[in-house]
């Protein structure tokens, strides 16, 4: 649909593919549908396509991390791989799903590891629930459904752009810079990328306090690949407009803010969506 790298994709362009996929799927002809998608933002594509997609028949995304001109490409493998676990009647009902080297791995949960490497991506919290050898799938796992699957379907019938979601990564020895060159920006929402479990400096957290008292959504996740920021893991901030992003990266907590404040979420419904991620 789109002939650009993935770098170039985001909301707008994945809101089009989920309308298209639903299209797809209504027809009683089609057992599942396979999406090629770029790996710099297929994290990304899988969770928002997971939050705003009903359907029962399976959706597989896949990828390739080698170009086909290089030697043992695995593309043609991923690409085979999906159409066999899209048409497999063992994926019914389970959502969204991301097929990569030899592994079924939910969409939601996927998260990109390595720059480079064929195993970069895996599913974080948990596992992959299947694997495959030659025409086989092997279930490994329990299903891990998506508690918020399709909790968005709203969004694909209007065409307005998602509200802007500021992010802003902390690194050593930052104080309050990065938060004071947003300036008076009125964004309505921001992520912190926070150290470890959603550390953040003294300097900062003032900062931050008065913008979420003025009305902008924050979520604190954090710089690490693995994320875990609860409360009780974060550095408290006097603002009851904060909230810790769980077992969510930073572009994934960027992606369901945005989507919540464009459905008009109240603080305290806000709150909830993100805590089905603190939560086992």
């Amino acid at each position: 649909m789109f002939a650009t790298g993935s770098e170039n994709l985001g909301p707008h362009q994945w809101r089009i593919l989920a309308r298209r996929i639903e299209e797809l799927a209504a027809h009683s002809d089609v057992d599942g549908v396979v999406v090629t998608h770029g790996t710099d933002t297929l994290e990304e594509a899988a969770f928002f396509l997971s939050l705003v997609c009903k359907t029962e028949k399976p959706i597989v995304l896949t990828a390739a991390m080698r170009p086909s001109t290089l030697l043992s490409a695995d593309g043609p493998a991923n690409l085979f791989q999906a159409v066999i676990t899209a048409t497999s009647p063992q994926f019914k009902s389970h959502g969204l799903l991301v097929v990569m080297n030899g592994l079924v791995i939910p969409g939601w949960q996927i998260i990109k590891t390595d720059s480079v490497a064929l195993d970069s991506f895996h599913a974080y919290p948990g596992g992959s629930i299947g694997k495959i050898v030659g025409n086989r799938i092997l279930v490994s796992g329990s299903p891990n459904i998506f508690p918020l699957i399709g909790r968005f379907h709203d969004h694909l019938l209007n065409d307005d752009e998602l509200p802007f979601v500021e992010t802003v990564l902390l690194r050593g020895g930052c104080g309050d810079k990065p938060l004071a060159d947003l300036g008076v920006s009125d964004c309505k929402g921001l992520v912190v990328a926070g150290f470890g479990g959603g550390t953040m400096p003294d300097k900062f957290t003032d900062l931050l306090a008065k913008k979420a008292s003025s009305g902008c959504t924050v979520i604190v996740s954090s710089r690490v690949s693995r994320v875990t920021v609860l409360e009780e893991t974060m550095t408290s901030v006097k603002s009851k407009n904060v909230f810790p992003s769980g077992s969510l990266n930073t572009q994934k907590s960027a992606l369901l803010l945005s989507l919540a404040l464009d459905a008009n979420l109240d603080a305290q419904e806000l709150g909830k969506l993100f805590k089905v991620f603190s939560t086992k």
